[in-house]
């Protein structure tokens, strides 16, 4: 065959597929389409889609005819969850839904409490008429269909940790208080549930301390939506502390249903009273040197209100110590009613043993108060401090024997006796 037939022949068989192409998409073109021989009802799209955990709401969906044919007596069955559930009618009636077209219905759903984030489903049972009028023979063709359809909402919440009512007790916190009970409700005021929940105060500084080991640490477990629980600790607080309102750091940790953690910080607040606080700002003996024997010894005691509030009924005396060879006469002075920063000297009376060692010897005093009542404070105070008092081996140049006046006066009358003998 020559090199001309076989390109004649090529030819024909391209020409020849081209028209079978061309007829079969004509074929195609003039056969409908599955969907047009028939009517389909589905659910196009639903707004809004997401709730949180106890809403109730509006929602649209919007229900469309994707075939050919006209629906007649169309049904939809809202069917509720546990979790998410119509409010109200959950059957929608629609007399008739062209073919192509859309019709918008609104439902009410409502989202349980505590429902656990996640995406939650609402099945539809739809049922309807195919209908299908033949304008040529004029006979109707109906035929009865349905359809399992659904909505699909995202449940999104969390729980929002709060610190509600703080009491303290006692109710009055002051300086120098120790194991004060401090009791904070805890609160959930989030959609969703909180689980695992632990506070930790942050109280180690110089005005609060935890009482002993752990009391700083409160578990409370889970904390449903709108739910409170106490929070339970135990705080010292120090000495030397201004009167105010102190923010305690507080750290919570908590965890949602699914899972995952959260780290929050809030701030308990407490209020430390006012305080009478005093200190020993001198003393000193009269004489300044005192011995073994010596009596009627006068003890100057100065002391200053270096708290933050009046101190009444102020009183100064000494306390009974073991190995202090103090006899006191005058025990206690009353100073009376000391003002912020004030300042007073208390006088005290004793007398030293006979037998007293020469050296220092820490003597306790004790001052003894009341707060001021007109603050509303009728607490009773005690402060205990101690004072080295030094008891010297006695004047300088002097020498002490025992019994050496009668052995003097013995020798003056024999040198007398003797004086006069010679004469």
């Amino acid at each position: 065959m020559s090199k001309n037939s076989k390109g004649r022949k090529f030819v024909s068989l391209c020409v020849l597929g081209m028209v079978l192409f061309m007829a079969f998409s004509l074929v195609l073109s003039l056969t409908p389409p599955v969907d047009a021989m028939y009517s389909s009802i589905a659910i196009t799209k639903v707004r809004p889609t997401e709730f949180s955990p106890g809403d109730t709401g509006k929602v649209v969906v919007t229900v469309r005819n994707n075939g050919g044919r006209d629906a007649r007596n169309i049904r939809l069955s809202f069917q509720g969850t546990e979790i998410v559930s119509p409010v109200g009618p959950e059957v929608v009636n629609m007399i008739i839904l062209n073919s192509w077209r859309s019709r918008e219905v609104e439902l009410t759903i409502h989202v349980e409490e505590e429902a656990p984030n996640g995406v939650y489903p609402i099945p539809v049972s739809c049922s309807w008429i195919d209908y299908n009028l033949n304008r040529k023979t004029g006979e109707v063709d109906v035929t009865t269909r349905s359809a399992e359809l659904g909505l699909y909402f995202n449940v999104i919440g969390e729980g929002r940790i709060h610190i509600g009512d703080v009491s303290t007790d006692p109710t009055d916190v002051r300086p120098e208080d120790l194991d004060v009970k401090i009791t904070a409700f805890i609160e959930n005021s989030g959609e969703a549930a909180a689980k695992d929940v632990e506070v930790k105060l942050i109280c180690n500084s110089a005005e609060f301390k935890p009482s002993w080991s752990g009391t700083d640490r409160s578990y409370i477990g889970r904390l449903n939506s709108g739910d409170s629980k106490e929070a339970i600790f135990y705080l010292d607080v120090t000495e030397n502390i201004d009167s105010k309102v102190y923010s305690i750091p507080m750290r919570i940790k908590y965890t949602d249903t699914s899972g995952r953690g959260y780290e929050v910080m809030r701030n308990l607040e407490i209020f430390v009273e006012p305080k009478p606080e005093f200190e020993i700002v001198s003393y000193s003996t009269e004489p300044v040197n005192i011995s073994a024997g010596d009596t009627g010894v006068i003890l100057h005691v100065g002391i200053r209100n270096v708290g933050s509030e009046k101190a009444e009924s102020v009183s100064v005396r000494s306390t009974e110590e073991a190995e202090v060879p103090f006899d006191f006469d005058v025990k206690s002075d009353y100073v009376g009613n000391l003002e912020m920063d004030e300042a007073w000297t208390a006088n005290l009376k004793f007398d030293v043993d006979n037998d007293a060692s020469p050296k220092a010897y820490q003597q306790g005093i004790e001052i003894r108060c009341s707060g001021d009542r007109d603050l509303g404070d009728d607490n009773v105070y005690l402060f205990d401090e101690t004072i080295p008092i030094i008891v010297s081996s006695g004047s300088a140049g002097t020498f002490s024997v025992p019994g050496f006046e009668a052995i003097f006066a013995l020798l003056a009358l024999f040198v007398v006796l003797f004086l006069r003998r010679k004469k």
